[in-house]
């Protein structure tokens, strides 16, 4: 394979040890969690008289009610916060598809007391604006290191990555590029699909820092030419699934929650490659837990994020939970790897300040100047 001229090089805002053109997280995550028991029944009289000066009561009528706005996917969201519920007997009332903007517009008359996003860029911004109460030392050393904000201002809980769908019928995995770049090579005009996704936007923001509005304009042109805009991820996978193209950018857990629909990775056809050495194509993007500044439950709110960052708490219930492959995200925590799509430090993706995803409006324009944002 000829070698790309957009080779994507590495002026990014991380630092890089000299001498290499790549680098990799320094975080190694062992083992899996091991799922903590819950505390048993109350037996005697006499015990239970002990456990009423106990450091962690039983849950009370006085529990608060948590307000959570999120554009994460709901199963994720229903299944952490239910988790929750069930260990502590506090109460969620959530408000999917909540955006920046409303938060904004409510100010210090939001409901909200804890904001989950998706993406890194939502909870960024909230945080660059000073929506947001600092996170807790303890819950940020939970996490490993550069998923969360660097000022933290919020906490990442769960993480994705990008990866190429290909379809071995229609293409050898001998055959397929090497790094992200090389996918606007001629030889691969016509055969792959991609969406216009946050994941998409995410990875242009990141292009435009690192190698600059020239470089990052002729890859998209380049993959423009060459693709398919598919418009959704789920519609990636499909076609790729299908043999209607040969290879697909997407995000990893689309590609998990089909194998848990047709009955397990072995019913599909198509399969996830991950770009061999450390490259844009496997980007990591956190998705980002935050306190809201107004939330009249700053100490509530804070034990939510500990507890979901914990490694036997909701990080066990990411790794394997009884969400099991129905959203497959990686957990975050030190030590901590899923038992569904296996260990983030297995991805070689590039090391990177989450939070210069706060603002976006840089890849959305120019996403939007070539045609490609979503229609």
């Amino acid at each position: 394979m000829s070698s790309s001229p957009l080779a994507f090089s590495a002026r990014s805002r991380a630092t890089r040890p000299a001498g290499g053109r790549r680098w990799r997280r320094s975080a190694v995550v062992t083992a899996s969690a091991t799922l903590v028991a819950l505390t048993a029944a109350c037996g005697s009289a006499e015990t239970a008289a002990d456990e009423s000066s106990s450091s962690e009561p039983a849950p009370s009528e006085e529990t608060a009610t948590l307000t959570v706005y999120t554009d994460q996917h709901a199963e994720l969201v229903e299944g952490l916060t239910q988790a929750y519920t069930e260990e502590t007997g506090t109460e969620f009332q959530i408000q999917n598809d909540a955006t920046v903007g409303q938060i904004e517009a409510e100010g210090d008359a939001s409901q909200a007391d804890v904001f989950l996003s998706e993406d890194p860029g939502p909870v960024a911004r909230l945080g660059k604006d000073g929506l947001l109460s600092p996170v807790e030392q303890p819950t940020l050393d939970q996490v490993r290191p550069g998923l969360s904000s660097e000022e933290g201002a919020w906490v990442a809980y769960a993480a994705r990555a990008r990866v190429l769908f290909y379809n071995p019928e229609e293409i050898d995995e001998s055959e397929l590029p090497a790094s992200l770049a090389d996918i606007t090579e001629p030889e691969y005009a016509g055969r792959f699909a991609w969406a216009p996704s946050g994941a998409f936007v995410a990875t242009t923001q990141y292009l435009l820092d690192t190698i600059g509005e020239e470089e990052t304009t002729t890859f998209l042109e380049g993959v423009k030419a060459n693709g398919a805009d598919e418009q959704k991820n789920g519609n990636v996978r499909d076609t790729v699934e299908a043999g209607k193209h040969a290879m697909g950018l997407s995000n990893h857990y689309y590609w998990w929650v089909l194998a848990a629909q047709e009955g397990g990775p072995d019913a599909l056809t198509s399969k996830i490659y991950h770009f061999p050495e450390e490259d844009p194509g496997n980007l990591v993007l956190s998705s980002g837990a935050g306190v809201l500044a107004a939330s009249d439950n700053q100490d509530e709110a804070q034990e939510f994020l500990a507890w979901l960052t914990s490694p036997d708490g909701g990080q066990e219930v990411i790794a394997d939970g009884p969400l099991g492959a129905s959203e497959a995200q990686y957990p975050v925590a030190t030590g901590v790897s899923s038992s569904v799509v296996g260990d983030l430090d297995e991805i070689a993706s590039p090391s990177f300040d989450m939070d210069s995803l706060a603002d976006s409006e840089q890849a959305e324009e120019l996403l939007k100047t070539l045609g490609m944002s979503k229609g």
